[in-house]
């Protein structure tokens, strides 16, 4: 095999023992961590519930410099087409001009009609003459059309009359809004619906708080959006054709982010606003404290970090940001345990408190793997997944921007590019574990406890993994007695390309040793990486600084290749 050549599978190995054996982070430390070992109970990150999901935030000054801001209070309404109108008519549908009414008539005489409601709300009933029926409900108009027939004809001319098509309407909408212009729809269709049909108000320039119709020339009808978002009350006004719906230039404008269930860009009705309003608006999380307000007063720039209660009276302006905060820390919360263990699965901790102490207080699993036990820990995690970031982009630098001092090297390289970047783009991806080990010299008493920490405890394994540069890959009952090189010779001895001076051993905590005379114990995974071709030393070096620091699930990036 060419040196090229073996580039691919040399790589899926190699990724495939960094992903798995990557260093764990220990209890001294604040870098590095490991996967799960085999046979340990599935595990997952879990959130503190007094403080809910993290999520990855920017602060308010970059969001003023980019320009950032969340979407518009009540832009929901304009993801959606508005609907037709088509249909069964509502029975409370009150009949207007251009309305259509089917007649049909039987008994001596047999014939049906669509009738058309003209200017004076009548329809032409043949042989009768006009009928009124404009504002009449459509449920009401069958015995609205019988009693004026039954004036001409007598008991043997029988007549049924219903609202079959509301009549079709043109209405302007302009002012800051996606398409201006005439937009069809049927005379019950709100003013809601034809903002629909033009696609919305502009999230940059409109209001949503000063709407107008005008018919005639004329002012009839004021329609406020928050209105019908906070209450569910719709405009009264009645759209006929030719009527124009304004879209005001937008008001003042406050963003909210942070801790809030409505985290949107609300605009005040007047020329400045209250934070008891905002408040009402945005309705932040029971845990918040704190507010934080980025805006300008006075052609400066103002800052305030205020207690809600304080945020309630502040005047807010036109171009104010808003952020609120759950800063007060609880004296107390929770830390999870998953495994094999036979008490709650939760244990309420005070600030401070230790591992030692609550590991004592956990009922154990008879089949508990006592000195595998480890933590899950959210700060490692985070830790980890900047450093991933950092060290793919680089690794992307070197790929593609590091000269090539062969030919031969340069097509080699050529070869490796899509793959490498298929890894890169996976590895992206993931998202680290932040396991944290625990040697058997560790005082677990001066371990504290953070939130979101979560305690594995595995359960006891009665197999032994092989894989890598071996013969014959494979899982074996573990017996005891037999070290690493023992095991290795069991499964068909060294390939031609192991690399037999580096056999790698893999505890179910995560943690590593190296040799081949390392004891082996049950859950231990041996993996025996393979030896790399020269001209890869970089890359190697590259990639083994990411899986080196991180630590990762194996299967996140073996599919790859």
């Amino acid at each position: 095999m060419t040196g090229a050549k073996r580039i691919f599978p040399w790589f899926a190995a190699f990724a495939a023992l960094f992903l798995a054996s990557a260093a764990p982070a220990q209890i001294d430390e604040d870098s590095g961590a490991s996967a799960v070992g085999a046979d340990s109970a599935p595990s997952s990150v879990l959130q503190d519930d007094q403080r809910g999901g993290e999520r990855v935030r920017t602060t308010l000054r970059q969001d003023q410099i980019s320009g950032r801001r969340p979407p518009p209070f009540g832009s929901e309404l304009f993801g959606q087409a508005a609907a037709t109108g088509a249909g069964t008519i509502d029975p409370n549908y009150i009949v207007r001009t251009g309305d259509q009414v089917s007649v049909t008539t039987y008994g001596l005489v047999n014939e049906t009609a669509v009738l058309v409601v003209d200017s004076e709300g009548n329809i032409a009933l043949p042989n009768v003459g006009p009928v009124n029926v404009g504002g009449v409900r459509a449920s009401n108009v069958n015995a609205v059309v019988n009693n004026a027939a039954s004036r001409v004809y007598q008991d043997t001319v029988q007549i049924y009359a219903t609202v079959i098509g509301a009549g079709q309407v043109q209405v302007f909408v302009t002012g800051p809004v996606e398409n201006p212009g005439g937009h069809s729809g049927v005379g019950q269709d709100s003013v809601i619906g034809f903002l629909q049909r033009a696609g919305g108000i502009d999230a940059d320039r409109g209001s949503y708080r000063h709407i107008i119709v005008r018919r005639n020339g004329n002012n009839i009808g004021n329609i406020d959006l928050y209105d019908f978002l906070l209450n569910g009350d719709l405009s009264g006004v009645e759209l006929r054709g030719g009527d124009v719906i304004v879209v005001g230039q937008q008001g003042p404008v406050v963003s909210v982010s942070g801790d809030a269930r409505s985290p949107f860009t609300f605009e005040f009705e007047n020329a400045a606003g209250t934070g008891s309003e905002l408040l009402l608006y945005a309705r932040p999380r029971p845990e918040v404290t704190h507010v934080s307000v980025l805006g300008t007063r006075d052609d400066v720039p103002f800052n305030a970090y205020l207690p809600r209660e304080e945020f309630a009276a502040l005047t807010l302006f036109d171009g104010d940001r808003v952020r609120f905060e759950a800063d007060a820390p609880s004296d107390t919360f929770v830390v999870r345990v998953e495994g094999a263990h036979t008490g709650p699965s939760a244990y309420v901790v005070n600030r401070g408190d230790s591992l030692g102490p609550l590991l004592a207080r956990i009922p154990l699993d008879p089949l508990a793997d006592e000195p595998m036990i480890h933590l899950e820990r959210q700060s490692i995690a985070e830790m980890q997944r900047v450093l991933l970031q950092e060290n793919l982009a680089r690794l992307e630098r070197v790929i593609y921007t590091d000269p090539a001092p062969t030919p031969a090297i340069a097509q080699a390289r050529a070869a490796q590019a899509t793959g490498l970047a298929t890894f890169i783009a996976r590895a992206r991806q993931v998202q680290p574990r932040g396991l944290v080990s625990l040697p058997d010299d560790a005082a677990l008493d001066q371990v504290l406890l953070e939130p979101d920490d979560v305690i594995i405890i595995p359960y006891i394994s009665q197999t032994v993994v092989i894989a890598g540069e071996v013969e014959l890959p494979q899982t074996m009952l573990w017996t005891p007695g037999q070290d690493s090189g023992d095991l290795v010779e069991r499964a068909g001895g060294f390939t031609r390309l192991a690399n037999r001076s580096d056999t790698l051993v893999l505890r179910p905590d995560g943690s590593v040793l190296r040799g081949r005379s390392v004891a082996i114990r049950p859950g231990d995974r041996i993996l025996v990486p393979p030896k790399a071709p020269g001209h890869t030393i970089q890359l190697i070096r590259d990639i083994a600084t990411i899986f080196g620091q991180i630590g990762l699930a194996a299967a996140s990036a073996v599919r790859v290749f």
